[in-house]
């Protein structure tokens, strides 16, 4: 299996303009967080309140007085904690403009505001960040992201844009910004009281390197950790603001339950070596993934018997450098290579290309395969203009199959598309990775929140973490920590040729 991109879980700048993209072009997401289950009931903290007021932007601060002020405190580590620097935003509307007060307690000799507006990488100055989703309930909404640092530069790249207005005022002991982003416009609709959007804020502190995001705290980039934003005439009950949310989201597409041909499974295995004793060790998984060539027409026979369900590796990203397919690639499908794998990041939008994966989906059933296994999705957060061709390639195999298990590596910015045409979805690297720089395995904390809320419904979660065989303490943590949020985990090396006969 390839990530696109070597991911640290908690870094805040690690690959971040490549993620960047995919947000920008609204190629997310998923709906719901880990504050936003329908069937727990969306929580009173996860739900801010935008009321009726004009504000003049720049002017006296007591204009905000009386309005509710939401604490961006949480973390982005896993599991999210409270930082120490504290800070809150408020919100106001009227029917002209969006009003948003940030104020960030930090001494005014540490604040970084450096950068210009056209800076590509401006997370490296303190930074106050807002995502905003006006469509929260449907499958697919799209998402408009500002950035703005302590000085009022509002920042172009990765974003939704500079039209809009900003302050900002360096103080002695914090920092405050206000901004004015108008509605009935190209970027937000007009807004009225009983109108529900979505909303993450986030909070960049570079001195004290913490990044806290309102309301639960994880990744930035994740889908999932959005609260609510509901516009009121005047300050309303937190509790009836949150059941109202709840009530809309059980009635939305992004309540609906998801269907699995997996749910019944507790194990599963992944192999990519030839040794027949280790294809007989997956007799004892539920599940087996495998390369084409791992099994042969009596093993796979075997498996079947035991009842083990045999899914077959499939790229649909990427092209390969030992692929059989290579000489029939059009070379202007080629986007650029992956230099940890030294495979080629293909145009997955070329209906050529997306044959090809066709005719290769329908060897794989004509061996025998129950399924097939989708690697290399993530090729759209580096290229986010072929996600619809990834998304068309996973529905078109779905619908030409209908009974094939089908299983998903990664590819979170597409999944909210996918998730009703597949049966899981696996974590790569959920507790622990492989270093292509270092040459090293090591322990990480990928945040939940990414998949999280589709596996209530019942999209079936694998996790696929790496260690080595004497690593016991680290298989040991991978093993646990996936079983603590309901994952079916499973450990092996880099190259996926050993099967581990651990079970913690």
């Amino acid at each position: 299996m390839k990530n696109t991109v070597n991911r640290t879980v908690n870094s805040r700048t690690v690959n971040r303009a490549a993620k960047r993209s995919a947000v920008t072009l609204a190629l997310t997401l998923l709906t719901v967080g880990l504050a936003q289950s329908a069937s727990k009931g969306v929580a009173e903290t996860s739900v801010a309140q935008a009321v009726k007021r004009t504000i003049n932007v720049g002017g006296d601060l007591k204009q905000w007085d009386g309005l509710p002020q939401y604490k961006v405190i949480l973390s982005n580590g896993v599991p999210s904690v409270p930082v120490s620097n504290s800070g809150y935003y408020s919100m106001a509307y009227d029917d002209q403009n969006l009003y948003v007060l940030g104020v960030f307690d930090q001494p005014g000799d540490t604040v970084k505001a450096v950068l210009k507006t056209d800076a590509g990488e401006w997370w490296n100055d303190d930074v106050m960040e807002l995502f905003i989703r006006t469509q929260p309930f449907v499958n697919a909404p799209e998402e408009a992201h500002f950035a703005v640092n302590p000085a009022g530069t509002r920042f172009k790249a990765y974003t939704a844009g500079t039209d809009y207005k900003s302050v900002g005022r360096i103080e002695d002991k914090r920092w405050v910004l206000e901004l004015s982003i108008p509605l009935n416009s190209p970027t937000f609709p007009a807004a009225k009281a009983g109108d529900i959007w979505a909303l993450k804020v986030g909070r960049e502190h570079q001195k004290a390197a913490e990044y806290p995001i309102w309301p639960v705290g994880g990744d930035f980039n994740s889908p999932n950790n959005y609260g609510y934003l509901a516009f009121t005439e005047k300050v309303a009950d937190a509790s009836a603001l949150a059941a109202l949310v709840t009530e809309k989201l059980g009635k939305s597409p992004a309540g609906s339950p998801l269907a699995s041909r997996l749910s019944d499974i507790g194990s599963y295995g992944v192999y990519y070596g030839k040794k027949a004793a280790d294809v007989q060790k997956l007799l004892n998984y539920d599940l087996a993934i495998v390369q084409p060539g791992t099994v042969n027409a009596a093993q796979l026979k075997m498996l079947h018997d035991n009842g083990t369900r045999v899914v077959a590796y499939m790229t649909v990203g990427e092209l390969d450098r030992n692929s059989a397919a290579a000489p029939t690639v059009n070379p202007s499908w080629i986007l650029g290579e992956n230099k940890n794998w030294g495979s080629k990041f293909i145009d997955a939008s070329q209906p050529g290309w997306q044959k090809m994966v066709a005719d290769e989906a329908a060897r794989l059933k004509k061996q025998g395969f129950d399924g097939f296994f989708l690697d290399t999705l993530d090729t759209a957060d580096l290229y986010p203009k072929i996600a619809p061709g990834l998304v068309k390639i996973v529905q078109d195999l779905r619908a030409a199959y209908p009974d094939a298990v089908i299983v998903q590596n990664r590819g979170f910015a597409l999944l909210n598309q996918t998730a009703p045409s597949i049966d899981a979805v696996m974590f790569e690297n959920f507790s622990s990775m492989y270093s292509f720089d270092k040459k090293t395995y090591g322990s990480v904390n990928g945040d939940p929140s990414f998949v999280e809320s589709l596996s209530k419904p019942g999209l079936k979660v694998l996790t696929m973490d790496y260690a080595l065989p004497g690593q016991q303490e680290l298989i040991t943590r991978d093993y646990q920590r996936a079983k603590s949020f309901g994952f079916v985990p499973y450990v092996s090396t880099i190259g996926l040729d050993q099967i581990y006969e651990a079970n913690p």
